[in-house]
């Protein structure tokens, strides 16, 4: 009977993979995934009854999602290890990143506040226009209003619910980490499946799951890292059905595709281009019987995606602007802001007349910037010292996977091609193919140079290492060793630099709170904020028990500035002693 082993504290977990039996290490990441899944399905079918978000959507779908689990898992033991490894992940993760104020720019001005008003109440199925619910809170949007009615909704609708549950903003950027550890699992499962040794499976899982713009998006209510890890997800688990064909995989390749479509618009088109090109790959092998299972869940979930749990905004959408993907691909008179279709702002004209495989070549190749003028191409491996600012951010354009992922891509490409007379000849094409099917999955985004626009890219690389791995061997195989460490110490670089730039803000910014706590016990402060912002500067206020009134013009002719720590003429707030003048 095939096993699985899973060592954990020197001491071995075995599993058995047949019947209704699954790993320690699977059942974790399926219980991520189905959580999450449960959540979004249990709140928008409420939805469709009229019943708002409440914390009482946690725990139902919480329970759900544990009963699932034991019923797969092998023994009370493991279903209790991968719970408990969930509930370590939930508690530590929750903490730390509730800590981390979120300071990007779109996750304040739409991102947050749109989680915010599903938290109080508002149903996007029964009033899909913002004014129907509450005609204030569009109008403090200020402009954002749009994005709010319009765009996906499954990572706003998780995090309200935990919102709702824990009274805590910030701990709703807990499914940031959440899908990064089920990217890494399933990864290191598999990996270890095809034969590969536990130090080759971590070090492939970990590249694969420790993606950038995961990384530089971790600390906010950006969407596109999770679309990076879902993206993994999906990727992984296409391969291990096809290894070996499970209705229990099939049904976490529907809930990944259900939250990969309703995570961004991106997300449903790259979702249904990976799922066509699996279907592709495993009928040429003459898998008819796997390839018609797996195609047949993919379209029911994607059903399932658009018209229940994704029926705002893809119906309503639709109905109301004849384009489900309204703003993003369209705009009309409503739209008075750039969106992301408006690439002109972010890039010069000579740069968006290039193809989208020159533009994206030039990026990959550019120095890592977030300027508005043509990427800069750099020497191999060297780092200017101005890109290592450029991940403080959360989206950064040209060079966008680290400043060394595009010197390290051209040499796992002249490597791999090197390898080809050495290496056993279907690990060889199948690595190809895979990347490729990543490579092609990517290309029809025009923009896909902008690495958070096209984030499962950073694929490519890591299959072709980890086909190296399994069938090189001498000189190849150990360049794959040094070539899957370069990417992790390229995303090291990303994390420690962002992560730390994130850490020295959030205490300026704690410090700040602090003093305007002091400041408000003599009287209410007058307040003046940027409209952007106000909704979610006003709820820290709230929150820190801050006294406050809310000005056009401040008095006092020094007032305090707050919000945007160490660049006062950007701050997005200012502060003035009740009276003060």
């Amino acid at each position: 009977m095939p096993i699985d082993t899973l060592k954990i504290s020197g001491q071995d977990i075995v599993a058995a993979q047949d019947g209704k039996c699954t790993s320690a290490v699977e059942l974790a990441a399926f219980l991520i995934i189905i959580f999450a899944f449960n959540i979004l399905i249990v709140t928008t079918l409420l939805f469709w009854a009229d019943v708002s978000i409440s914390q009482y959507h946690i725990w139902i779908s919480l329970v759900l999602s544990l009963g699932i689990t034991r019923y797969i898992a092998c023994s009370n033991r493991v279903w209790l290890l991968a719970t408990a490894g969930f509930a370590l992940a939930i508690l530590v993760g929750g903490a730390t990143l509730g800590w981390f104020y979120d300071f990007s720019g779109d996750g304040q001005w739409y991102h947050q506040p749109g989680i915010m008003g599903l938290a109080q109440g508002w149903n996007p199925f029964i009033a899909p226009q913002l004014e129907e619910w509450d005609v204030n809170f569009e109008h403090d949007l200020t402009n954002a209003a749009v994005y709010v009615q319009h765009y996906a909704k499954g990572p706003w609708i998780i995090a309200a619910v935990v919102h709702k549950t824990t009274g805590m903003l910030e701990s709703t950027k807990i499914f940031n980490l959440l899908y990064m550890v089920a990217a890494y699992l399933v990864a290191v499962r598999y990996l270890g499946s095809v034969g590969l040794s536990s130090i080759w499976s971590q070090l492939l899982a970990l590249a694969a799951a420790f993606n950038p713009v995961s990384i530089y998006q971790m600390m906010s209510s950006f969407v596109d890292g999770q679309v990076a890890s879902l993206c993994t997800v999906l990727f992984v688990l296409s391969l291990g059905y096809f290894q070996k064909p499970r209705p229990r995989t099939l049904v976490l390749i529907a809930a990944t595709v259900v939250l990969l479509a309703n995570t961004k618009f991106t997300g449903l088109v790259y979702a249904s281009l990976l799922g066509i090109g699996f279907t592709v790959i495993a009928l040429m092998k003459r898998l008819p019987t796997e390839s018609g299972k797996y195609a047949g869940t993919g379209i029911a979930s994607l059903l399932l995606a658009i018209f229940v749990a994704g029926y705002q905004p893809y119906v309503t959408n639709y109905l109301s602007k004849g384009n489900p993907f309204y703003p993003a691909v369209d705009r009309d008179e409503e739209a008075e802001i750039a969106t992301e279709g408006q690439f002109d702002l972010w890039a010069p004209p000579e740069f968006l007349a290039m193809n989208r495989f020159e533009k994206m070549t030039r990026s990959l190749l550019a120095e890592s910037s977030a300027a508005t003028d043509m990427p800069r191409l750099k020497i191999p491996f060297s780092i200017a010292k101005q890109e290592l600012y450029i991940f403080f951010n959360t989206e950064p354009r040209y060079g966008g996977f680290g400043p060394l992922f595009g010197s390290i891509l051209l040499v796992i490409l002249l490597v791999y091609a090197l390898a080809r007379k050495d290496m056993a000849g279907r690990a060889w094409n199948a690595g190809a193919a895979l990347a490729l099917l990543v490579i092609l999955s990517v290309l029809p985004n025009p923009e896909a140079w902008w690495a958070r626009l096209a984030p499962q890219f950073w694929l490519a690389p890591v299959i072709l290492i980890a086909a190296m791995a399994v069938g090189a061997s001498g000189w190849q195989r150990r360049a794959a060793g040094a070539l899957v460490l370069l990417l992790l110490i390229n995303s090291l670089i990303v994390a420690g630099l962002n992560w730390g730039r994130a850490l020295e803000k959030n205490l300026a910014y704690r410090d700040q709170l602090q003093k305007l706590h002091s400041l408000s016990f003599a009287g209410p402060l007058e307040v003046k904020i940027d409209p952007r912002f106000q909704i979610v500067t006003e709820h820290r206020l709230r929150s820190d028990s801050i006294t406050y009134q809310v000005v056009e013009k401040l008095a006092c002719p020094d007032p305090y500035r707050f919000s945007y720590p160490n660049f006062p003429a950007r701050a997005q707030a200012a502060a003035c002693p009740s009276g003060s003048s």
